[in-house]
């Protein structure tokens, strides 16, 4: 009889347990914020674009690379360098205000052209390196450096092309 009451016990407790309604709240909750987007940066002293300068090829391949982040332009091998302008590529990105983004170079390596002669940019590298942060103005800028193939006595002329970079909220 006692586990009969018990049970009966039990079974209106959940009965009248089971009638009452409980209720949670949630809010909604959207952030709306300005699309990241990315220029040239046009007051770099090569009006942003990746100049490797004047050089002269010689008997033997060699290579010029720009830094960076110094801009700083160096050769080895078969070529000699004239002063002129050069210096790495330079990016305005605008976004977000504080808010981080990665750089996406090419997979391919850019080729510049004169006419149909060539030279191939190999190893595109950016600075500052890995993710970057856009200031309180939601402002930001990067620069992208490579090295430039010259082949033994390359073509004279006026090379170029272009290569695409991409940025992207994290």
């Amino acid at each position: 009889m006692k586990n009969k009451v018990i049970i009966l016990s039990c079974l209106l407790a959940m009965l009248y347990s089971g009638n009452e309604a409980m209720a949670a709240e949630a809010r909604c909750t959207a952030t709306i914020m300005t699309a990241i987007s990315a220029s040239k940066n046009e007051e770099s002293n090569t009006g942003g674009d990746l100049a490797f300068g004047v050089i002269i090829p010689g008997e033997s391949s060699g290579t010029v690379t720009i830094s960076p982040s110094t801009s700083n332009r160096t050769y080895q091998g078969g070529v000699a360098l004239v002063a002129s302008i050069s210096g790495a590529a330079s990016f305005n990105v605008y976004g977000g205000a504080n808010t981080v983004f990665t750089i996406a170079l090419p997979d391919t390596d850019p080729i510049i052209s004169s006419g149909s002669n060539t030279m191939k940019v190999q190893s595109l590298t950016v600075y500052p390196p890995g993710s970057v942060t856009l200031d309180n103005l939601g402002k930001a800028t990067f620069n992208v450096g490579g090295t430039l193939i010259v082949e033994k006595l390359q073509a004279i002329g006026s090379y170029t092309g272009s290569f695409i970079v991409t940025v992207a909220y994290q």
